[in-house]
């Protein structure tokens, strides 16, 4: 990277995260602050109160295949636990 350039990201940087956070609405957190409940839930074998997370998930969420996948690992632990 040349030094121009380097200069021009680092003068729009703030501006570039601005953009970002001002992006995200309210709503996506909370579903990011779920993902991370459940990942967490499910990693200390907590699968019934992951489960009860997923319940609560937009099913929009479901065709990323980072969250099918979560979901798997979730309904595999219930189904070894019960």
């Amino acid at each position: 990277m040349n030094k121009g350039h380097a200069e021009f990201v680092k003068d729009f940087e703030a501006f570039m995260r601005g953009i970002i956070i001002k992006s995200i609405s309210p709503e996506d957190v909370q579903t990011v602050r779920r993902l991370r409940a459940i990942e967490g839930y499910v990693d200390l074998g907590m699968f019934q109160e992951a489960e009860e997370e997923l319940r609560d998930l937009d099913p929009a969420w479901f065709a990323f295949h980072e969250v099918s996948r979560l979901r798997l690992r979730v309904y595999t632990g219930l189904d070894l636990c019960g």
